[in-house]
């Protein structure tokens, strides 16, 4: 009993030598690159599934994106800096929005493919146990039996002549050559590694559904994303529209004003101040001057109701030019016209020596001049109507007198013909106000 025993021993670590060495051969495991790594349970590492997506992968996508938001930007600036019509600036930013809606679907069907094939991988994984794990389950559910079988058969065969050397010193390791024509024999060892490569086989099929799903998923995605010639397409258009709507798609900022420039428009401004005062004051006083003509219509009317030279001062006008001269107030409002046309052409007021006589100036004047002067009570001057000027109005032929002559009229003045060089009693300084002969 004790040699038999011996045998069995032997016989038995010869049976685990040789269903190692096969089990090594078949499933072609390398310890020395992964030392952890047992035939019993073999490390697996995941295949990461690849995620693929047209608008970040490819690159005419990618270019089209990128070329789309560089001409959304301009266009965003344009429509908010530009100088567009009401019309124009709609239509920009019409689009604007068509374009940003296309970016935005091609990233969004990217993210949802992705999002869809990383759903689909990490489902099948949790799905499905690891292969050690499967090895495990077989090798302890078959251990019992199948160890036992293994042991007698083997502990038979140990009686054998020619194994009884092999038992009785150490286990020499078979060789390359020996090994392949071994058989595989019946141990827990050898169904573990058979499970696993049937367990493997499982999960490589499996991950070639997890792609093919993945990569449907991602095609589906796709064909919702906008392609890149369809991108550029619409950018194209949003850029011809940028570039009509605004010349050359940039704002141009026109440079600050020169100091020569600053103080032209400083002056120019001025000049608008006081063309703007000088049209407001002469709308002033010619509101003034045709109230002042209503009222000196009446007042004239009521001088006339007075004998010559009896006129009082209540019913006589003032002059602004002639201080103490007073005039019948029609005569006067004229006069006053009459001597802005002649400062305008002189640079200076009509110099006038002599306007209403009352009946004492006259009888004073007719005593100093004789026949020179009128009978008292019979001059023009009596009547605020008549005039003496000076300043070359006085001399014939001078550029004064000429003037008046040929401008006096206009405002209802004039040289009688008796005053005139070729008249009875030639007075070139006597000038009257609506007399008739």
């Amino acid at each position: 009993m004790l040699r038999r025993s011996s045998f069995a021993v032997a016989a038995a670590l010869t049976t685990v030598a040789l269903t190692t060495t096969a089990a090594v051969s078949f499933t072609g495991s390398d310890d020395a690159t992964n030392g952890s790594t047992t035939a019993a349970e073999p490390a697996v590492q995941p295949t990461p599934v690849a995620i693929t997506s047209a608008v970040v992968t490819d690159p005419d996508v990618r270019s089209a994106s990128e070329k789309a938001d560089a001409v959304l930007s301009d266009a965003d600036y344009v429509t908010r800096e530009g100088d567009l019509t009401v019309k124009d600036r709609k239509k920009l930013q019409a689009a604007t929005k068509e374009l940003r809606t296309m970016l935005d679907r091609a990233r969004d069907a990217a993210t949802t493919a992705t999002g869809l094939r990383q759903n689909a991988a990490a489902s099948r994984s949790t799905e499905r146990a690891s292969l050690a794990e499967r090895a495990a389950d077989a090798s302890a559910a078959e251990a019992s039996g199948t160890t036992d079988d293994a042991a007698r058969d083997t502990a038979a065969d140990a009686t054998d002549p020619t194994n009884l050397a092999v038992a009785a010193t150490d286990v020499t390791p078979l060789g390359g050559q020996q090994t392949e024509s071994l058989p595989i024999l019946a141990t827990p060892l050898a169904d573990s590694v058979e499970s696993t490569a049937v367990a493997k086989e499982a999960e490589q099929a499996e991950k070639s559904a997890d792609t093919e799903d993945a990569k449907a998923a991602a095609k589906s995605a796709a064909a919702a994303a906008p392609s890149a010639d369809r991108i550029e397409k619409v950018t194209t258009s949003l850029q011809r529209l940028i570039t009509k709507t605004d010349g050359d798609a940039v704002v141009s900022v026109d440079p600050g004003p020169t100091p020569e420039e600053i103080a032209a428009a400083k002056k120019a401004a001025e000049e608008r101040r006081e063309a703007r005062a000088e049209r407001k004051a002469e709308r002033k006083a010619e509101v003034a001057r045709e109230k002042a003509a209503a009222r000196a219509k009446q007042m004239a009317k009521a001088a006339k109701s007075y004998g010559n030279g009896q006129i009082p001062s209540s019913v006589l006008c003032g002059l602004s030019f002639a201080s103490g001269e007073k005039l019948r107030c029609d005569a006067a409002v004229a006069l006053e016209d009459l001597n802005r046309a002649f400062r305008a052409k002189f640079g200076r007021s009509l110099d006038l020596t002599d306007g209403y006589r009352s009946y004492g100036e006259q009888v004073s004047v007719a005593a100093s001049r004789g026949a020179l002067a009128a009978v008292p009570g019979t001059s023009n001057h009596g009547l605020g109507q008549a005039v003496d000027l000076s300043g070359g109005i006085e001399s014939f032929g001078s550029a004064e007198h000429a003037w008046m002559v040929a401008h006096a009229g206009k405002f209802g003045w004039k040289h009688p013909g008796w005053a005139q060089a070729g008249g009875s009693k030639p007075e070139a300084w006597h000038w009257e106000y609506g007399t008739k002969y």
